[in-house]
């Protein structure tokens, strides 16, 4: 799927009444103003829920549907996208050749809290994004594979792959 279409369908998972109050239920002893806390938090649930899926065989449910419909490397980034979205947050799904994966605007004030592993993307007008592979719970928060950071590292409009948080 073209991340158009995947833009365009977290989108409107996003705008779902019962995803919107399920994304606030994920972060609701989170403090509203750790934006970090609030991505982690989502972060981790999707990458947990991504490892259970997998563990028990023939699961059902949103994950397995977005699945069948995005692919198998596509649902779970779907599913981190649409519930950032619903949190309000400046989120879209990315693709390259190798994987999809979901960036998220951060703030500048927002990188010093960042674990020292994460690797920013940092586009040519200055905007810090983060970027969540939610394929398996022991991802690391902000980390993509070295062959992923040299794709975007060639694309248009991308300065630089990685950024000292300190």
């Amino acid at each position: 799927m073209r991340s158009a279409a995947l833009h365009g369908l977290s989108l409107s998972l996003a705008r779902q009444p019962r995803l919107v109050a399920f994304s606030r239920s994920l972060v609701r002893r989170v403090p509203p103003r750790d934006r970090l806390g609030r991505i982690a938090a989502v972060f981790a649930f999707v990458s947990q829920a991504v490892d259970l899926r997998s563990a028990v065989a023939g699961a059902s449910g949103g994950l397995a549907a977005l699945t069948l419909i995005a692919g198998e490397d596509q649902g779970a980034s779907l599913l981190l996208c649409a519930l950032l979205q619903a949190l309000g947050e400046r989120a879209r799904v990315e693709r390259t050749r190798e994987l999809a994966f979901v960036r998220v605007e951060v703030d500048l004030r927002d990188v010093a809290r960042l674990p020292p592993h994460a690797g920013l993307i940092v586009s040519r007008g200055r905007r810090y994004y983060l970027p969540l592979d939610a394929r398996r719970a022991r991802s690391p928060l902000g980390f993509l594979p070295r062959d992923v950071r040299e794709a975007l590292a060639r694309r248009r409009g991308i300065a630089a792959t990685s950024f000292t948080a300190a």
